[in-house]
């Protein structure tokens, strides 16, 4: 039995060795597939990453285009009320000198000075007169000789 034994012995080590070296084998294989697997998963966190970035980029540009269009409209709508208010403004400053003529005629009707004497007022002034040796001189009070120079863009 003892050569039984020895061949069972040895028989059951080669068993052992043979098994030790399937899993360490194994080991090796399983150890490169995952390896493998981790430089895969690694490839596909970058690959998720930049989708995402990607992603946010895009909305980023739909954004913006929305806030361009938003501001587009808004620049037409401005556009627009500016040309309204610039055509009442001409339209007020038209009123305005209107008046303005009326109210000139209006202030030289009332008042005592003539042609004549307004052209002596502007003439007298521009020699270096002042507004109360004009008013002494034309016997004019000195409030007409102020308006005419007033009206007359002098004075």
């Amino acid at each position: 039995m003892d050569k039984i034994t020895l061949i069972m012995f040895i028989g059951l080590s080669g068993f052992m060795l043979f098994l030790f070296f399937y899993i360490i084998n194994r080991d090796k294989v399983n150890e490169s597939k995952f390896g493998a697997m981790e430089l895969m998963l690694e490839d596909l966190n970058q690959e998720v990453f930049k989708l995402k970035k990607e992603i946010k980029n895009i909305k980023c540009d739909n954004d913006l285009e929305n806030l361009e269009n938003i501001i587009d409209e808004m620049l037409t709508n401005l556009k627009s009320m500016e040309k309204k208010y610039l055509t009442k403004l001409q339209e007020l400053e038209e009123k305005i000198s209107v008046v303005e003529c009326k109210n000139k005629k209006k202030v030289f009707d009332f008042s005592n000075v003539n042609t004549q004497d307004e052209e002596k007022i502007r003439s007298l002034y521009k020699n270096g007169y002042s507004i109360e040796e004009i008013s002494r001189e034309l016997r004019i009070p000195a409030g007409e000789v102020e308006l005419v120079l007033k009206f007359s863009n002098l004075g």
